[in-house]
């Protein structure tokens, strides 16, 4: 594993997180600090846990082993229970945007508590940041699956959350509109959030500040 020096005040930190499943896979033990203004990769062969990784510090899933913390504090329990898509956003491979919204209002629910107003210039904002400006009235089901992932990264940044999740954010993207969403990731993080990326995508991994390589 490839990490940057240590800091207190990394807004993640992953402690020794392992989990294995009755096949005997999983993710085996790794440990990492993501600091504010930092993109982290995660790296590695399909079955070593990239997915199973970024799930665990959603919460999404309990570690059989390990610790993770996000602005200092341990997220287990009641501070899962507690955590908001302003703290924690997560463009998921599947790319769960609520169908009866438009791809504006996707993005609008996750600033959820401003003006409406601002709700929608944030929104606007972001979409024209990843060419999707022209489709902001339209479904999911009316654009394609690169334009919907691309809508995806836009409600995971448009909040500026502490930490940013994305697992394989490029996948359904051209070159060109790879570009577009690693820039926009990058912006979140120089905005102050701590962005773990899992990817193949060697775009992605040459844009990271910190690579994490799991292992089999």
């Amino acid at each position: 594993m490839t990490a940057s020096a240590t800091t207190s005040h990394a807004r993640l930190g992953v402690d020794a997180v392992a989990k294995w499943w009755t096949s005997g896979s999983g993710l085996r033990p790794v440990s990492f600090e993501v600091a504010a203004g930092e993109l982290a990769v995660v790296r590695g062969r399909s079955g070593s846990g990239k997915s199973t990784l970024l799930a665990i510090v959603a919460g999404w899933c309990p570690p059989d082993a390990g610790t993770v913390r996000i602005d200092g504090q341990e997220m287990s329990g009641s501070a899962l229970a507690r955590t908001t898509w302003q703290r924690v956003a997560v463009v998921p491979q599947v790319l769960a945007l609520v169908p009866e919204l438009t791809l504006s209002e996707n993005l609008e629910v996750a600033v959820a508590g401003r003006s409406r107003r601002e709700q929608r210039s944030l929104a606007c904002t972001v979409l024209e940041r990843l060419d999707l400006s022209v489709l902001a009235d339209r479904f999911p089901s009316e654009v394609s699956m690169g334009q919907q992932q691309r809508a995806a990264v836009a409600r995971a940044v448009v909040a500026a959350p502490a930490v940013v999740l994305a697992d394989e954010p490029t996948s359904h993207q051209d070159p060109e509109h790879a570009s577009l969403v690693i820039a926009a990731l990058l912006a979140c993080a120089a905005g102050g959030s701590a962005v773990l990326v899992a990817s193949h995508d060697e775009q992605v991994s040459r844009a990271a500040s910190l690579t994490v390589e799991l292992q089999l």
